[in-house]
């Protein structure tokens, strides 16, 4: 990790500008950095009200989200009362199914691994619904499934969460917010 050296002055303005007990050096240049950027254009935070700042991310490139903890989900404008990466994948599986119609079109369109019928060991779960069993993934895997099925159906989809206060998480402690715009007129119509 690269050291700098700053001035007094600049140090005692960082201070000035830190949550006690909760910033640290980085998170309140990173913070100013993100300030910068949304002046100048690049949309890498936004502020939502809550006087946090959320981190957006851009689907076609998701970060590290190993460690993350999913706070809020909606799918199609609808909120999922409790929601993590599996249950998010689960909930959009089944939106697929009933748009697609066959088990054939919904592995095409979903990169996980499944099967058609029961089969509830080496971390699979039956969704007796769609009568299909899906092998649970990590947040990476599950996410990119969500956003794959998501845009292949023009399924609107808004996930916020945060990454862990553990060392080895991408961004500790920070909060994001990954949106897929769903297609107008989508709802209801079946893929060929």
């Amino acid at each position: 990790m690269p050291e700098i050296m700053i001035k007094d002055s600049t140090f005692e303005r960082l201070q000035r500008h830190a949550k006690p007990l909760v910033d640290t050096t980085d998170t309140v240049i990173n913070r100013g950095l993100d300030v910068l950027e949304q002046i100048e254009g690049h949309p890498a935070l936004s502020s939502e009200g809550s006087g946090e700042a959320e981190r957006r991310i851009d689907p076609r490139v998701l970060p590290e989200l190993t460690h993350t903890k999913v706070l809020d989900a909606s799918i199609d404008g609808e909120p999922m009362a409790r929601a993590n990466w599996n249950l998010l994948l689960e909930a959009i599986l089944r939106r697929a199914m009933k748009r697609v119609g066959t088990f054939e079109k919904l592995r095409k369109l979903c990169p996980v691994n499944m099967v058609k019928g029961r089969k509830e060991d080496e971390g699979f779960s039956y969704l007796s619904d769609i009568d299909v069993s899906v092998q649970g993934q990590d947040s990476n895997g599950a996410c990119r499934a969500v956003v794959t099925a998501a845009q292949g159906l023009g399924i609107a989809v808004e996930i916020g969460f945060m990454w862990r206060l553990k060392e080895s998480a991408a961004h500790p402690g920070e909060r994001a917010r990954l949106q897929v715009a769903g297609s107008k007129g989508a709802s209801g119509t079946k893929a060929a």
